[in-house]
């Protein structure tokens, strides 16, 4: 009897002391300094004008993830030419996976780019041969809906390819592959070349798309499109989303060069691929093209009436979703006769997207006070920050923004959940 009782204490001690689930610290990632950077004041800081509860359950999400290794978290940045770049949010995605290989999710969606013509993300290699057609969401009237990626590219050629190179996703292992799109005609699939084996999609699994297995070790898989003929109907593709791990946290950047709110409020199809990846967490980047205007002609109210109905419409997929707005970058007006001139507008859309946050219990990445305020691209073009646009960044003036955010969200995490 004796031994039984020495036995539970001794158990009870190690359970004390030897924790059963592993603990996983987020930690901050270092900063450059730069004197054209106000940091003072925790202007790095997220700011919550209103309440904070939906940032508790998105915190208790990744709580769970860091101490139990269970559950996903998905986060959607979404935009226009800043995102689309890739440098920003990449930035925030690779901070997230360094923190330890439990939490790393699904890459987040993907897009062929090269086929509109236009600037892709450097961070993964998707291209494309044969003729495509494209369009995007800046549009007025779309001849086909578009969905999350905010464009989408069409292919009626026999020899029209799509190439991922599986090992550019590194470290997010891919598993199954789902391409977002449809058919113009109901003999035509895509399917997957991986080596010499030839990929069929799975049965419907309810969710858009058609979605495909891997084989274990693929570096390389090529997408086709059979039963198109020539001079036939043809195939629209609106991303690509490699899939992996069922646990982590998987990041989605979503931008448009020359994007505005209305943009995205476009896209029919959004609400529909957004429940694919239902976000806990979606990261405005939108704002800089709506403000692109004469400040006479910026009308503030339909901007923030725009942005409610977008909030909205996410809400309607994920409602306890959480809000991030970033605020526009000091920037030259683009308007002719004015590009020299600094865009006033950009403080009126400060205070819009700080009664925004209010009013959703979203937060504010305050970009515009930490530049320094109306004028100061100036000295971040001469820091090598930001191009000489006086819009644009750098590669290192994204990257940095990227450090600064990540920061800000697990500063925030660390000081609510101790």
């Amino acid at each position: 009897m004796i031994r039984i009782k020495r036995l539970l204490i001794l158990w009870l001690l190690l359970s004390l002391v030897s924790p059963s689930k592993s603990q996983v610290r987020p930690q901050l990632v270092e900063i450059a300094e730069y004197v054209c950077l106000h940091t003072d004041a925790g202007k790095d800081s997220l700011q919550f004008p209103g309440d904070t509860a939906a940032f508790m359950t998105f915190y208790r999400k990744l709580e769970r993830l860091f101490t139990e290794g269970e559950g996903s978290v998905n986060i959607l940045h979404i935009g226009g030419s800043h995102v689309q770049a890739g440098f920003f949010s990449h930035r925030v995605r690779s901070h997230f996976a360094m923190i330890d290989p439990s939490v790393v999710g699904g890459r987040g969606m993907l897009f062929p780019y090269v086929t509109l013509g236009t600037n892709a993300p450097k961070s993964y290699s998707l291209t494309s041969q044969g003729i495509w057609t494209g369009q995007r969401c800046l549009a007025r009237s779309l001849e086909a809906p578009l969905g999350l990626s905010g464009a989408q590219v069409t292919t009626r050629d026999t020899l029209a390819r799509l190439k991922l190179v599986l090992s550019s996703l590194e470290p997010w292992k891919v598993s199954r592959l789902r391409v977002l799109g449809e058919a113009e005609s109901d003999s035509i699939m895509p399917v997957l070349v991986c080596g010499e084996n030839l990929i069929f999609p799975l049965p419907s699994d309810e969710k858009p798309g058609y979605c495909f297995d891997l084989p274990s070790g693929a570096d390389t898989c090529m997408i086709a499109f059979s039963g198109i003929r020539q001079d036939s109907l043809g195939f629209r593709v609106r991303g690509i989303l490699p899939e992996g791990h069922l646990s982590g946290i998987t990041y989605t950047a979503s931008g448009i060069n020359g994007a505005a709110v209305p943009s995205w409020l476009s896209c029919s199809k959004f609400e529909e691929e957004l429940a694919v990846l239902p976000p806990d967490l979606v990261i405005f980047g939108i704002g800089i093209n709506d403000a692109n205007v004469l400040p006479q002609k910026f009308d503030k109210e339909a901007f923030m009436a725009n942005y409610r109905e977008l909030i909205s419409r996410i809400r309607r997929v994920t409602p306890s979703c959480c809000f991030i707005f970033i605020t526009n970058n000091d920037c030259w007006l683009n308007v002719k006769g004015y590009r020299r001139h600094f865009n006033r507008n950009t403080p009126v859309v400060q205070q819009a997207m700080r009664q925004l946050a209010k009013d959703c219990d979203g937060a504010v990445f305050d970009v515009f006070d930490m530049m320094g305020g109306l004028g100061s691209s100036s000295a971040w073009v001469r820091a090598g920050l930001q191009r000489a646009d006086h819009i644009h960044f750098t590669k290192e003036g994204y990257e940095l923004w990227g450090d600064l955010l990540y920061n800000a969200l697990i500063n925030d995490y660390n000081r609510r959940i101790p």
